[in-house]
């Protein structure tokens, strides 16, 4: 396989949102991180993103070979076999056990990423089969949050701000799963009977490239943006009530909140018109996405020391130049010579 194969293998471009739940987790629990346990982490990081993205794949490879967005993706397209992603599959439980034990063997750290484990596993078997849609969504979202209280674990033990955190990232999933990522498959997953939570909600693909949006999933939509521009600025001062004058958070803090939060709800709302086409409307589905997590870093980020701090900023940053959106645009620009062709 070419690079740009084996980073669609491996979702290299989205491995950023896995790598900063641990080091989050770490950042804000009450103890000290060096660079072992940063490095740690990130291995962790990597053996659970393929893990959890390389099943996705292998459950749902009979619905992926209908979808003309994954044609690229080497199990759809043939370059890699069912047995080689199930080996790879296979291989990460050993690695993620035996990064477990260097990174020091505590029996709530196992706990936590057993939960990370079993329930990923759990959503890609059931996730778009459940009758009941957002119920699944959230064992997704308890199983992101379990492995930010995995690294919270590795360090010491999760503070106040840590649990808001993985609290954040539970209802991050409610709203990325449960309604991006859901719109973005609606018209495949409509035409074979699968069961997402935009779906349950009354939304429906009609030509050549639009929506039905009822209201009903507007309001469960904007009811977890809402969830969530709350939670973030109370996370850094959640065991500091009543706030004191020195306690609360600056006015410059105050407004990257706002700014921030504007950023999310205007991208919602613009993902949410009626008159877009889903090609207009995915770009907005990853801004918001990204805009959500930017609100998080906000509230996060200075409650890190600068190491886990830095690692956080570039582990999130560095693996999105790898998407095939932007391979394609610098190439049509004439910047890079990286194809994009299979």
């Amino acid at each position: 396989m070419k690079m740009r194969d084996w980073f669609r293998f491996g979702h290299v471009a989205i491995w950023g949102y896995t790598a900063v739940l641990p080091l989050i987790g770490a950042g804000t629990a009450n103890g000290s991180v060096n660079g072992w346990q940063v490095a740690g982490l990130l291995g962790t990081a990597v053996a659970y993103h393929l893990y959890a993205y390389l099943l996705n794949d292998l459950i749902d490879l009979p619905l992926d070979k209908t979808q003309p967005a994954r044609h690229n993706y080497p199990l759809v397209s043939g370059l890699v076999t069912v047995r080689q992603v199930q080996i790879w599959i296979a291989a990460q439980l050993p690695i993620l056990l035996i990064l477990w034990l260097v990174l020091g063997g505590n029996g709530w750290a196992l706990l936590c990423l057993a939960w990370a484990v079993g329930g990923m596993t759990l959503y890609n078997f059931v996730g778009k089969r459940s009758p009941l849609p957002p119920l699944t969504d959230l064992v997704q979202g308890s199983s992101w949050a379990a492995f930010l209280l995995f690294g919270a674990f590795v360090v010491g033990q999760p503070t106040p701000q840590t649990w808001m955190a993985a609290g954040f990232i539970i209802v991050y999933i409610l709203l990325v799963n449960g309604v991006n990522s859901s719109l973005r498959d609606l018209a495949n997953d409509f035409a074979f009977d699968a069961r997402t939570t935009a779906i349950w909600l009354g939304a429906r693909p009609f030509p050549p490239d639009q929506f039905t949006i009822p209201n009903r999933l507007r309001i469960y939509a904007f009811f977890w943006q809402f969830v969530l521009g709350l939670l973030a600025p109370l996370l850094p001062v959640v065991d500091k009530f009543p706030l004191s004058a020195d306690e609360n958070i600056s006015f410059w803090h105050h407004m990257l909140f706002i700014i921030f939060a504007t950023q999310c709800y205007v991208s919602l709302w613009q993902s949410m018109r009626q008159s877009y086409t889903n090609s207009q409307r995915m770009p907005l589905h990853m801004l918001n996405n990204i805009w959500n997590l930017v609100l998080l870093f906000t509230a996060v980020l200075p409650l890190t020391d600068p190491l886990t701090r830095w690692t956080i900023i570039l582990a999130f940053t560095l693996p999105l130049l790898t998407a095939d959106w932007l391979a394609e645009k610098l190439f049509s620009h004439g910047l890079t010579r990286i194809s994009t062709e299979q």
